[in-house]
């Protein structure tokens, strides 16, 4: 492929689109535990919160997301939130820090000094 992620057909109930195994450019998506992040999908470099589908069950995603470190608080019985990022919130690697702040500015535009963020820029 061209280095864009291909979007698999699903949608689940939040409306966030699950993507193939790799991220842009084939790199390894860093997920939170439920197995979505910040990051781009094409080459144009917009930012959405997607998940990545894994080779390891869960298949494609633990929690509704993002997961803000509480997927474990969502299971009930067999937990099956991934190990996650080590922080709050997780952003691709290489994600363009002003095209992340303009998506997060829909939802609450505190996010990033409110939560733990892991070091995604390059």
């Amino acid at each position: 492929s061209s280095g864009i992620n291909a979007e698999c057909p699903l949608r689940p109930g939040d409306g966030f689109g699950v993507y193939a195994y790799q991220d842009i450019n084939g790199s390894a998506p860093v997920v939170d535990e439920c197995g979505g992040h910040f990051g781009p999908v094409d080459e144009s470099g917009e930012v959405v919160y997607h998940y990545h589908s894994r080779q390891i069950v869960p298949y494609h995603l633990a929690c509704q997301g993002p997961s803000l470190g509480k997927c474990a608080s969502t299971q009930r019985g067999t937990n099956y939130c991934h190990p996650g990022c080590g922080y709050e919130v997780c952003v691709q690697p290489g994600t363009k820090e002003e095209k992340l702040a303009a998506y997060l500015d829909n939802f609450d535009k505190t996010w990033l000094s409110k939560y733990t963020v892991n070091p995604y820029q390059q």
